[in-house]
């Protein structure tokens, strides 16, 4: 097991993380932060997760709604357009509803 210390760093509105190059882990690796009591750790997300493709959904709908067969390619694209946007209306809201939480209310909040 590689044991290396980093530290935080501002980016905007987030705080950042380095991971050292000695993990061999390149840009546009997707993680799921979890918070623990004794720190964060950061799992891989395979790549067969497919919690947010929606795409057989979006099929299935299209067929309950009779699209036409000639129509299907078109009508999926719009469709999966709209959640797209969708999905971004929801974190935009999400953002202006949301507020900063000290650590200590969060640790509250979760039972920490």
């Amino acid at each position: 097991m590689i044991e290396l210390e980093t530290q935080t760093r501002k980016q905007g509105n987030s705080i950042m993380l380095t991971v050292p190059s000695k993990f061999n882990i390149g840009p546009g690796v997707t993680v799921k932060p979890k918070l623990t009591p004794d720190g964060i750790f950061y799992e891989f997300v395979k790549d067969d997760d497919d919690f947010f493709n929606f795409d057989e959904d979006i099929l299935k709908d299209i067929v309950k709604d009779k699209v036409p067969e000639d129509q299907v390619p078109k009508e999926f694209t719009k469709r999966k357009k709209a959640l797209s946007g969708a999905w971004k209306k929801l974190v935009k809201d999400a953002k202006g509803s949301s507020h900063i939480t000290t650590r200590e209310e969060f640790e509250k909040e979760v039972g920490l």
